[in-house]
Order: structure tokens, then sequence, then C-alpha cells
């Protein structure tokens, strides 16, 4: 059986409101799915079309749909709302009709996660219970990364 990732780094800002461990158990999702075969490795930036250091982002850490993203462009789509006329810099140079997801993101902070709780209940955050994986496939549930004190 493939095992989650194990995160080792620092807590994460809420970010669209999804806070920290719903932050990482979407990465640790995500990564799941590339560590079974059932997404690619990030390998072109979905915005510039680079290929050097690709990352997957994400806007919804509910779902298990990333963006692939240049590591520069990551940090800086991040950072939009502390400096955003470095974000709207990337934008202007990379959007060609202003629809594009990147062009259309909210310039100050939004509760997506809280949004989508009410919409549709808590149980959305459960992401290792929604996704749909092939017969044969099972998420070690006892990796899903957890903060102290939460029961399993």
């Amino acid at each position: 059986m493939t095992r989650l990732r194990k995160w080792s780094w620092g807590i994460l800002p809420v970010y669209n409101g999804f806070a920290h461990v719903e932050r990482v158990r979407g990465w640790q999702l995500v990564s799941f799915l590339i560590d079974v075969g059932q997404m690619p490795k990030a390998s072109v930036c979905s915005i510039s079309g680079r290929t050097d250091r690709v990352q997957y982002h994400s806007e919804n850490y509910y779902d298990w749909h990333p963006y692939a993203l240049n590591q520069s462009i990551h940090l800086t789509l991040h950072q939009r709302f502390k400096s955003p006329d470095r974000w709207r810099r990337i934008v202007d140079q990379y959007a060609v009709t202003g629809e594009e997801w990147f062009a259309r993101l909210s310039m100050a902070p939004v509760d997506l996660a809280g949004q989508l709780r009410a919409q549709h209940g808590d149980q959305i955050a459960d992401v290792f219970n929604r996704v749909p994986l092939p017969s044969g496939i099972q998420v070690p549930r006892h990796q899903v990364y957890r903060i102290e004190g939460e029961s399993a």
C-alpha cells in the first residue's frame, strides 16, 4: 500500500478560508494521487508555460484538481494581497482574455472554504472520503495528517 507523504514543514497560514490542516490534507491527497499514478507530476506552469521548478497550487483544498505553477509565480500568487502590484504584473504579462483562472482571482482574501461548507455541509472537508479512486487503491487513513489531540 502506498503511504501518504508526511508533512514536515511549519504551520501554513489560512488561505481562501482553508486552515493549515485542510491545506496539508489537500497536499497529501494530491501527492498520493501522483504517487499511485492517478495524476501526473506538475511539469508545465499553467500561467507562464515554464517547465522549471513547477509545483501544484490549490485554490480549493476540498478539490483534487490543482494548477501547475512555476515556484516564483506560485509564491507571488500567495503574496498578492500584500504585494498586489507584483501579481498584477504577472496577470498583465500572461492573461490573454482576462477570463483565465488566475486573472479572475480576488485581490482581497475570501472564505471559499466557509462558502463550500455552507453549501455542501462539513463532509466536503473529508477529501479522502470523496476522491474517486480505482478499485484496489486505498488511502491509508491512519496516515492522514492530524493536529495534536484530533481523533482519527
